[in-house]
């Protein structure tokens, strides 16, 4: 009961941190609207300011250190939190040494897992761990890992092993995004293939740059 109370009072300072950070990114989002700046300065400026918020997020996950003998598991949870903070800021070698003891059963971890296995090119682990942390899932939960594979497998032009998995997703789930990038490789549209669409999910992995806004008044929306 104890453990919980302390668990869930860290947790809300956790998220009244977000809070305050997604409140400072939208100021600094409607200060760019009343007097816009160029599209370098404005995307360092939210860039920092979101960092920012995530460094004091992860001077609060260190308050869960002295819980941790009472649960075994909560470690884990905390580096797999911390992991994937650690990953928005672009921190990968911090990402890479904490892995091996986090937490894989959502659909945010899993991806992030995947994205490092593809960049440090260990395609081989990228299949086996796709196997083994995904078969089962379905609807919502597997629109991210699922784009994100059947885009390594195109990336390594293994068109009809991507087809096959978006096949799997576009039956289990409902998503349009899905349903065309299977369309476009069963035509033979490769290059069409895109997850753009997934819009902030897939851009968070940092695998591509979403396209500039052609207008200045347009922001990019920083998590």
């Amino acid at each position: 009961m104890i453990l919980r109370k302390r668990s869930n009072k860290i947790n809300q300072l956790i998220q009244e941190s977000m809070a305050e950070t997604q409140q400072k990114l939208q100021m600094r989002q409607n200060q760019f609207m009343r007097k816009p700046a160029s599209q370098k300065v404005m995307m360092q400026t939210m860039e920092k300011e979101q960092n920012q918020g995530i460094d004091r997020v992860l001077e609060i996950l260190d308050l869960y250190k002295p819980l941790y003998r009472w649960n075994f598991m909560m470690k884990k949870q905390v580096n797999t939190m911390r992991m994937m903070f650690l990953y928005q800021q672009r921190k990968y070698n911090e990402v890479d040494a904490l892995m091996p003891e986090c937490l894989f059963f959502d659909n945010q971890s899993i991806s992030i897992k995947l994205a490092r296995l593809y960049s440090q090119n260990k395609l081989q682990e990228v299949d086996a761990f796709f196997k083994k942390k995904c078969r089962r899932m379905k609807k919502d939960d597997m629109v991210l890992p699922y784009s994100l594979y059947a885009w390594i497998l195109v990336k390594q032009n293994r068109i009809e092993d991507a087809i096959k998995v978006l096949s799997t997703a576009k039956d289990r789930s409902s998503n349009a995004v899905i349903a065309q990038n299977w369309e476009f490789l069963v035509n033979g549209k490769i290059k069409h293939f895109s997850n753009a669409n997934l819009g902030e999910i897939w851009y968070a992995l940092a695998l591509e740059t979403p396209k500039m806004p052609k207008m200045q008044q347009q922001v990019v929306r920083y998590r």
